[in-house]
């Protein structure tokens, strides 16, 4: 979920990443998380509300790659009821999901919310079809960001190979290339707008289709960062 679970990488968080140091507020909440790695969540009851969610996110989010569907099993539920709000208000835009949530009350929302963000689900790998250098583009991306590019590395906000940060960031790691795809591509050409401090918006613009290509391969190949 968009907390640090290194336990099951099974070794300590390794910090010393190029460009972590460009974003000095989430980095400080990396640290944090990082100390608080291993810390398990039980997964709760699916509320009623969660059946229309489950149609196409899956029984647990496992999400549903080739429909580019991301995966909500382990997200914050911080996040998660964001971007519920969000789209019931209009601040994220998209027709299907806007039409699910505006029937939503604050408790469903919670309700939602918890659930999916304890919910286990395993990841079905998808062999990649990635070129070796399409993935060393996209891990320096993830780690090193670009100077030329004047774009600091993903792993500043969204942690080490993005495992996601509490509070801050959602996990990326594990999530299909074709979901990672559609998200940099709507924070690209402004069809979503509902980052804090349109981080994610002046990220995406300095990229081009080739590096958002290599970014969503790299973060697809890599274990999911929830059980």
């Amino acid at each position: 979920m968009t907390r640090v679970n290194l336990e099951r990488r099974g070794q300590p968080p390794n910090l010393k990443w190029q460009g972590i140091d460009r974003c000095p507020t989430l980095t400080l909440v990396s640290l944090i998380m990082l100390a608080a790695y291993g810390i398990a969540h039980a997964e709760t009851t699916a509320p009623a509300s969660a059946k229309v969610c489950q149609g196409c996110h899956g029984v647990h989010g496992e999400g549903n790659a080739p429909a580019a569907i991301p995966r909500l099993a382990g997200q914050s539920a911080e996040y998660l009821g964001k971007q519920l709000a969000d789209y019931a208000s209009g601040d994220r835009v998209n027709p299907v999901m806007q039409n699910f949530a505006k029937p939503l009350t604050h408790t469903d929302i919670e309700a939602l919310a918890t659930y999916f963000s304890t919910a286990n689900a395993p990841r079905t790998l998808i062999p990649s079809t990635a070129r070796a250098a399409q993935l060393a583009l996209g891990r320096q991306l993830a780690r090193q960001g670009s100077e030329a590019k004047r774009v600091q590395a993903c792993a500043s906000c969204h942690g080490p190979d993005g495992v996601g940060v509490l509070h801050a960031a959602p996990y990326l790691a594990g999530q299909s290339a074709e979901y990672l795809t559609s998200a940099l591509t709507s924070f690209q050409n402004g069809t979503r707008k509902n980052d804090p401090g349109k981080l994610m918006t002046s990220v995406a613009g300095q990229l081009d289709a080739a590096d958002i290509a290599a970014a969503a391969a790299y973060f697809s190949s890599l274990p999911s960062a929830t059980p």
